[in-house]
């Protein structure tokens, strides 16, 4: 946890961070480096530079994290954890981890699969109470719990912020379940990165031991890891002394929350990660409980989807090879005020952890990780967190062209729908009563058809939030089309909403 410095710790990192003083800084005192753990590599130059962008004002708080041969090798906290309060980050500042809350999500419910009270391929509606996930033709039964993990579950993805005016709007995960919980294409078709699936796993664990989820993680993972630093958003206490988060012009966003927690709502500092890290690699650190045996591990590990470019969904972690062939796993995290990099070579004992809290900081935690990792595999090399196919130009193929009839369903809304393709540059949607709307950046992403357009949904959530904007991915599923509407609002480096509705259509 971070704490208050004074005005001399204040002036003196200032004076560290100088451009001018940056050739000759070293490590300083509050940067950690464990006995018997001398790095093969210098980490000045990746030091300099955070320096420079912080200093530079490009960032406000970033903590690092190495591990080599099962050791934490570096952490260490730049710039500010609370830029008005003068509260430094450093390597046990909790930071809000956004999507690499995910791995440790995936982490508790397996805990629960090792007792034998959940199994990763069984229906995930054997386990949901009072919520069950809506299909048709009975594809809903054929929803895995591993599948809900691995983002290939045919539930459409999901985000909302709230900031503290307006609790009253989070929905319970069941409740979430029941307005969102449809299918948009059927289970294993296809990759959609998916929070939905994350609510539902909240769900499972939830309702089969009856906590809390925060406290179920913090009794099955956290606490017996050794996290210290860790806390799920649930804590509101704890939560006061996480890292703020700042906007991309470096302004304070005021405090938030998200519609689906377990998703996105675990802060965790650097230091917190790596040993996470060690966890995930079998190398346990000294005084760490056994969470996982090394075949759940395995189990956690297994990729379940793999997209055209080789990168693969695992039960809550990407995977991955270098250009070698070498296998490592990653999770970035990114919310407003939020841009996170977590990567481990479990063959190598090797991981690199980059936590910020600003919107604009992804390309400098990406880039961290990229530089640390070829330091030690030359082969290195960045990954996509995206399964998905390639976009390419849309062809209007007989079996496309023409009009199409159905229903817009979620949130509360059912309202009919009518789509008309003409050519490969010209569609229309028409939701309700209202009048047809053009959909432009047609695209083709493997058999789905993509594109963007506007139109008022008659969804409480979608009105209160003026979410006018339409993402829309459609497949051809025999004599029908069927997939998902995202009614999307708001600016994603600060507060913003996406939205799902299942669109099915059948031919005019």
């Amino acid at each position: 946890m971070s704490r208050a410095v004074s005005r001399r710790d204040v002036t003196r990192w200032m004076l560290s961070a100088s451009i001018g003083g940056l050739a000759a800084a070293k490590l300083r005192a509050d940067v950690t480096v464990f006995p018997g753990a001398a790095s093969k590599v210098d980490f000045e130059p990746v030091r300099r530079r955070i320096l420079q962008t912080v200093a530079g004002g490009d960032a406000t708080g970033v903590a690092v994290a190495v591990v080599q041969d099962g050791r934490i090798v570096w952490e260490e906290g730049f710039g500010w954890a609370d830029q008005k309060a003068g509260v430094k980050a450093t390597q046990h500042t909790p930071f809000t981890l956004a999507s690499i809350t995910k791995p440790f999500t995936a982490t508790t419910l397996m805990t629960l699969v090792a007792e034998g009270r959940l199994s990763l391929d069984e229906p995930a509606n054997r386990y949901l109470r009072g919520c069950k996930l809506v299909g048709t033709s009975r594809t809903e039964q054929a929803v895995k719990v591993r599948q809900l993990g691995a983002h290939v579950s045919g539930l459409p993805g999901m985000y909302e912020s709230y900031e503290v005016n307006e609790a009253g709007l989070v929905l319970s995960p069941e409740a979430l379940l029941r307005a969102y919980g449809r299918l948009a294409y059927p289970p294993a078709a296809g990759y959609e990165y998916s929070n939905i699936g994350f609510a539902a796993l909240h769900a499972v664990a939830s309702g089969l031991t009856e906590t809390e989820f925060g406290l179920l993680m913090h009794r099955r993972v956290l606490a017996p890891l050794g996290l210290n630093d860790s806390f799920f958003g649930s804590d509101t206490v704890r939560v006061q002394s996480g890292a703020m988060r700042y906007d991309s012009h470096g302004r304070l966003i005021p405090y938030y929350t998200t519609s689906t927690p377990a998703s996105g709502e675990l802060y965790a500092s650097a230091h917190d990660l790596a040993l996470f890290a060690l966890l995930n690699m079998h190398r346990g650190a000294k005084g760490q409980s056994a969470v996982l045996s090394a075949q759940s591990i395995e189990e956690l590990q297994k990729p379940v989807f793999t997209g055209p470019s080789g990168v693969a969904t695992t039960f809550g972690w990407f995977r991955s090879e270098t250009a070698s062939g070498v296998p490592f796993f990653f999770k970035t995290g990114g919310d407003p005020g939020v841009a996170n990099r977590m990567c481990f070579v479990p063959s190598k004992g090797l991981a690199c952890v980059v936590v910020t809290n600003r919107s604009n900081t992804a390309e400098l935690a990406y880039s961290v990780c990229d530089e640390v990792l070829a330091k030690y595999l030359p082969d290195w090399r960045r990954p996509e967190e995206d399964c998905g196919l390639p976009a390419k130009s849309f062809v209007a193929t007989p079996e496309w062209k023409g009009r199409w009839r159905g229903l817009l369903e979620g949130g509360g809304a059912k309202m009919p729908i009518e789509l008309d393709i003409e050519s490969d540059d010209a569609a229309s949607l028409a939701i309700g009563g209202d009048r047809a709307e053009a959909i432009t950046r047609l695209r083709s992403e493997g058999e789905a058809f993509t594109g963007l357009s506007t139109g008022k949904i008659d969804a409480p959530d979608a009105v209160r939030t003026g979410a006018r904007t339409l993402q829309i991915k459609l497949v051809l599923r025999e004599d029908r089309v069927a997939g998902r509407v995202l009614a999307v609002a708001g600016d994603p480096n600060v507060k913003n909403v996406s939205l799902p509705f299942v669109i099915t259509l059948s031919r005019r």
